[in-house]
Order: structure tokens, then C-alpha cells, then sequence
């Protein structure tokens, strides 16, 4: 609402001494329904409404239980209570508040309090109702009466509702506090109002005339709106968190995200929904909670040596029971608890084998394994091995660990994905230079998602070390670093072997004098904090891409069409608005088109040429490939866009076809 409106629901507060949320009834702002609906999903709970209320029967040996002075004092009223399963159900102004549930609880000897949400002044008009034998006071509220004028009784100060009350002190509108303790009070009746069931049926919901639900159920998705988190934001936080966390191990740095992002392109390969794959990116990211380095023990690891089992199981609940009160999705805990099961029925906890293995756990299992050998030294193999060898290394343990579909599933998309990231250049690696562990993390994660392998360090020397063992498209640095300034790390880069590698700032030193010196020193750029890491990412990505014009050639790539199509190939050029020589050879055919930002604006095959050359070159299906870097520029003699030249490729091979 409006800041005036917000004003005027305080003040009208504070001059009936009444709740907020009263006074936004009050002032005609919400209707009672949407008021009570909202209040209901904020606290994943239910209403009942005034005149639900109002036809409410209650039961009088419950009202003995209850005393009246106990209802006042909490400003709650019991409306059910269910002799088998021994549960009370009240409603309650405050349904936070604790001592609704526990001095119920205690009066009545229920085992379960339900509180559901209902408007104050329809909760004293019911205990006027019930107790003083006095129906006016709903009488009034139902015909819009203020509900300070409907109270059962005036002889005790006004009790905080679902939010607080409000008086004025020192001039300044402030929140009451509700008394610190409450009078302990039970009933005379000691006795047990139904026998105790150890297996509750389910709750049996009252009844009024008409057949209307006494207890309603806020409706979805109207309510809860302004605390819903959308997925992808919860998914995204999740990833920066772990990502943060992980770094403290450089082995183990960017390990969750990593499995979290196959695990992401296993389940879309296999059609799973989105709400599905989300679950499973959960387990996904957070596998490794609560989980030290040393610890840490992959599937694949327990296959090879028998001895890590029961490190793993030392070990497989920690995330469940760290994150046991967050109420993770069913799917995301099936797949942190059962990843340790084998396909065989072989495994922990369960034994559970074949399909009956939740699915997330089985491609949780398969790709955490996958990422471990491809990625850290301290793997099962103890080195660091290439996508397809570490498939290769798992095929021996399809039908006994691993479930056969997700193994191949996998290897077709490392294996497909590293063709297409060759083709695309798009695997640059940054080498991220920056002693604050929190930027590092959060640039991670962009740079990681648009396909960057990412290093970290934090200091100048380090910085040179992984240089001289490594290569890198790109340096992005601090300048103030643990051991010295970004300038010396730039300044020994150009003296060395590696003078070709861009470097930029992005940095919290700010004087313009600082920013000259970097230029000057020959840095690509210089941004200054706090930067969008989005922005940071897209500038990393124009660096590079400046960087291999100016130099001589540049990355080519080849495969097979047995591997990728040439439609495939043609796509993925496209999109990535490539330019070079790309040529096939299938036997003595040979072929060539020419690229210029990812648009065919020539081709050669044997005596074709232009458009005809391109429908002759895309009948090959057996050969090779390769692309060769050429940014000399080339005249378009086709002029046709290149969705439209495998349009046409593809209906002329239908037709042959018939």
C-alpha cells in the first residue's frame, strides 16, 4: 500500500487500540476473506471466517476443558476436538504465538493443537457466544460494526492479534509487547475425552448448515504470493552459497556446480519436467553439506575399494540432517539418501536395486562420480582424467553400480557437449585473481554457467604458478592482492611467456589515477566495484574474442558426421556467429563452405558452387570435418540465410527419400 495508506492504517490502530490488521478491515482497505486468505499462506495454515464462526457448534464438555479466562487471555477458541486421534483445533488471533498451542494443549490433554487463522474480533465475539451466552457481539461484527465495539468484556487491555498492537510513547507510535508470561490454567475436568489411537485417522473437519467447511483452505496460488521464492532465484542462491563454501578447498572449488549443471543436462536429455530437474539440482547442489574434504566419497570410489563404504556411510546423511529443518522437496531426499544404493541391490541404505532406485539418486550417483574423476586429483583413479576416459572408467559398472541408461545417457552428452564447446570456442578458461572469497564466488557462478573453467587464486605468485602450468584466455584481477598489486602480476605477465593472455581489473581501487596507470600498463579494461558479475562476464567474453582476432590463425576444430550432422555443425556455427573455412571429406568428396559471422555466404562441392554446393555438401553423412579460423572477409554470393539453406537441404532429401 501507499506510504499514506500505510500511515493511516497506524494511526488507526493505535487510536482503537486495535491490530493492523483490523484496521486495514476496518478502513475497508482488504475485505475480511482476502485479509484472512493472505494471513493463511504466510503461515501455511487455514482461516475460518466470521460466519463460519458464528454458525460454529462447540461441544460443551470442550468450553469445561477451556475456561473462558484462558480463551481471553490468549485470544484464541477451541472449535473441535477429535476423540481418536486426540487432536484440538482452535483458532487463534496470533497464530505464532507458542503459548496458544502449549496452554491448550495442557488444558485439554490433547496430544496435537491445530491453530488456524481467524479475525480477532470474531474470536471474541465467540466467546461471548459460547461462554457469556450473548450473541450480539457477532450480531454487530457481522453487520460491520467496529470490532472494538463488539468485545465480550472491557475489563482487560486489548490482546496483540495476528500482528502487534500498537500505543504511543514519547510521541512516537510503537509496538505493544504481549506480557512475557501468561497464567497457567487448567480445567477442573481432568478427565481423557476419548481414548488414545496410536495411528490418528485423519482429521475430521467441522461442519456448519449447508455443508460448508468450517476450516478453509487459502486458495492457490493467491496466497502466499509476496514470500513465494521462484526456483530458479532459490537455485541460484543455492549455487553461490555452496560455490562460496567450496572454495575454502581448491580441489573441491566449484565441485556442486559442476555436478548440479550435468546433472541439469541429464534430466533434459531424458525429458524430465521442469519442477523434476529443480529437485534433483537441489540434491545436486547440496550432495556435499556438511561433507569435509577429506570425507568425501564418490559411488565410483566405493565400487573400486571396499574399504570407503563405510566412510560413506559415515557420512551420506550429513546434508539430511543439517537441512532437516528447511523441508526439502521429497525428490531432492531421495536423491541425497539412496545415491549410495547400487543398481545390483548391493548398496546402502536400503538394498534397493534397479528402478526401484529413485531416479534422481541414480543420476545423482552416476554424474558426482563423473565430475570427481574429471575434475579432482584425489579421485578414485588419483589423477585427473579427460570426459571420455572417465566415461570409459565407469562403463565396467553399468549393471552393478550404475544404472546402464544414465552411464550412457551421460557419455553421449560430455561427449556431444565437447564437440559443440570446440566448434563454439566456448570453453575459454578465466583465471579469477582476488583475496575476497565472496566476489570470486558470485563471478564464479556467472562465468561457470556461460561455460568458462574458472581457476581462483588470491595472490600475485600464485597467480604466475597456475600461468606457467596452464593456459588461460583470460585474467581477471584485483588490484590489491594478498602478496602485491595487480600492476606487478600485469607488468611480470607481459616480461614472460604470457604476454598474450588479457588481462583486466575489476577492482574496489577507484582513483582515477589508478585507472590510468592500469591502462597505461596495458590492461583490456578496468571496472571498477561493485560491477555486475554479468557485466564483468560479457566484457571477459569481448576481451577474448578481441584477443584471437589480433592474433595470427586461431583454434580450429575437427570431428566426425558420425559424431555430429552438418546440420548440427551448421547450427552451432550459426548461432555462434562463426566465421572460417569449414570442409568435409566423405571419400574422394570433398567440400568447403566459407563462414562470416555465422551466415554460409559461399561454398565449393566438385563443380557446385554457391547455394548448390551447400544442398550437394549436406547429402554427406559419413566423413570428416573441420573448421579452419579465416577472418579474411568474404563476399556473400549466396544471399540466402543459412535456416533457410538447411530448410531447403532438408526438403530436397525428402523428396529423394520418396
Amino acid at each position: 500500500m501507499s506510504p499514506s495508506l500505510y500511515d493511516e492504517v497506524l494511526i488507526h490502530a493505535q487510536r482503537t487500540q486495535s491490530t493492523a490488521e483490523e484496521a486495514i478491515i476496518q478502513l475497508g482497505l482488504m475485505s475480511e476473506a482476502e485479509l484472512l486468505k493472505y494471513i493463511a499462506g504466510v503461515y501455511r495454515t487455514r482461516f475460518v471466517g466470521s460466519e463460519r464462526l458464528a454458525k460454529a457448534g462447540v461441544e460443551p464438555l470442550l468450553l469445561k476443558k477451556v475456561s473462558r479466562k484462558l480463551a481471553k487471555r490468549l485470544t484464541a477458541f477451541p472449535i473441535l476436538y477429535d476423540n481418536r486421534s486426540r487432536t484440538l483445533s482452535v483458532v487463534a488471533a496470533d497464530v505464532t504465538d507458542d503459548d496458544v498451542r502449549q496452554q491448550m494443549q495442557f488444558a485439554t490433554g490433547a496430544r496435537d493443537v491445530k491453530v488456524y487463522v481467524a479475525r480477532e474480533a470474531a474470536i471474541r465475539a465467540a466467546i461471548a457466544k459460547h461462554y457469556d451466552q450473548d450473541n450480539r457481539p457477532f450480531e454487530m461484527l457481522l453487520s460491520g460494526a467496529s470490532s472494538r465495539q463488539v468485545q465480550s468484556s472491557r475489563e482487560s487491555d486489548p490482546v496483540p492479534g495476528w500482528g502487534q498492537v500498537f500505543e504511543e510513547k514519547d510521541g512516537l507510535l510503537v509496538r505493544r509487547r504481549r506480557a512475557q508470561s501468561l497464567e497457567m490454567e487448567q480445567a477442573a475436568n481432568d478427565q481423557v475425552l476419548g481414548p488414545e489411537s496410536e495411528e490418528p485417522p485423519p482429521q475430521t473437519q467441522p461442519r456448519v448448515p449447508g455443508d460448508q467447511t468450517l476450516i478453509e483452505q487459502p486458495s492457490e496460488p493467491s496466497q502466499g504470493e509476496d514470500l513465494t521464492v521462484d526456483p530458479e532465484v532459490y537455485l541460484e542462491t543455492l549455487s553461490v552459497l555452496v560455490t562460496l563454501i567450496e572454495q575454502l578447498n581448491q580441489d573441491r572449488g566449484g565441485h556442486s556446480m559442476r555436478v548440479a549443471r550435468v546433472c541439469q543436462q541429464v534430466g533434459e536429455r531424458i525429458r524430465l519436467t521442469k519442477p523434476q530437474i529443480q529437485e534433483i539440482l537441489m540434491a545436486a547442489y547440496l550432495h556435499d553439506v556438511g561433507v569435509s574434504a577429506d570425507s568425501h566419497v564418490t559411488p565410483f570410489d566405493v565400487a573400486l575399494h571396499e574399504p570407503k563404504r563405510e566412510a560413506a556411510r559415515r557420512v551420506y546423511t550429513a546434508p539430511i540432517r543439517l537441512l532437516e529443518s528447511v523441508a526439502l522437496p521429497q525428490t531432492a531426499v531421495d536423491a541425497l539418501r539412496h545415491r549410495y544404493e547400487r543398481y545390483d541391490g548391493k548398496g546402502f541404505p536400503e538394498r534397493l536395486s534397479g528402478k526401484d532406485i529413485p531416479l534422481g539418486a541414480r543420476v545423482l550417483a552416476v554424474v558426482e562420480s563423473y565430475i570427481d574423476l574429471t575434475q579432482s586429483k584425489a579421485n578414485a583413479l588419483g589423477r585427473r582424467v579427460p570426459a571420455e576416459e572417465a566415461c570409459d572408467a565407469l562403463d565396467p559398472h553399468k549393471g552393478t553400480t550404475f544404472d546402464p541408461a544414465v552411464v550412457d545417457w551421460l557419455r553421449h552428452i560430455v561427449l556431444d557437449e565437447g564437440m559443440k564447446t570446440q566448434i563454439l570456442s566456448a570453453r575459454h578458461r578465466a583465471l579469477l585473481v582476488d583475496p575476497d572469497p565472496e566476489e570470486t564466488a558470485v563471478l564464479e557462478v556467472r562465468l561457470a554457467g556461460q561455460g568458462y573453467e574458472v581457476t581462483i587464486e588470491r595472490s600475485v605468485e600464485g597467480a604466475l604458478r597456475c600461468l606457467d602450468t596452464e593456459k588461460y584466455d583470460v585474467v581477471v584481477s584485483e588490484v590489491h592482492l594478498s602478496d602485491g598489486q595487480g600492476y606487478d602480476l600485469l607488468r611480470r605477465m607481459q616480461q614472460s611467456a604470457h604476454a598474450q593472455v588479457p588481462l583486466m581489473f575489476v577492482t574496489s581501487e577507484r582513483a582515477q589515477s589508478s585507472v590510468n596507470r592500469g591502462l597505461e600498463l596495458g590492461a583490456a579494461d578496468y571496472v571498477v566495484k561493485p560491477a555486475s558479475a554479468a557485466v564483468v562476464a560479457a566484457k571477459a567474453s569481448r576481451i577474448i574474442s578481441d584477443s584471437r582476432k589480433k592474433k595470427p590463425g586461431g583454434r580450429g576444430v575437427s570431428g566426425s558426421l558420425q559424431e555430429m550432422s552438418l546440420p548440427d555443425v551448421i547450427q552451432i556455427l550459426a548461432n555462434g556467429r562463426k566465421s572460417g573455412r569449414l570442409k568435409v571429406h566423405s571419400g574422394t568428396l570433398q567440400g568447403e563452405m566459407m563462414f562470416q559471422d555465422g551466415s554460409i555466404h559461399d561454398a565449393r562441392f566438385g563443380d557446385l558452387a554457391g547455394a548448390e554446393a551447400v544442398y550437394g555438401i549436406l547429402r554427406l553423412t559419413e566423413g570428416d570435418f573441420a573448421l579452419e579460423p579465416d577472418l579474411t572477409p568474404v563476399e556473400d554470393a549466396i544471399g540466402i540465410p543459412t535456416h533457410h539453406l538447411l530448410l531447403e537441404a532438408m526438403r530436397r532429401l525428402d523428396e529423394e527419400q520418396r
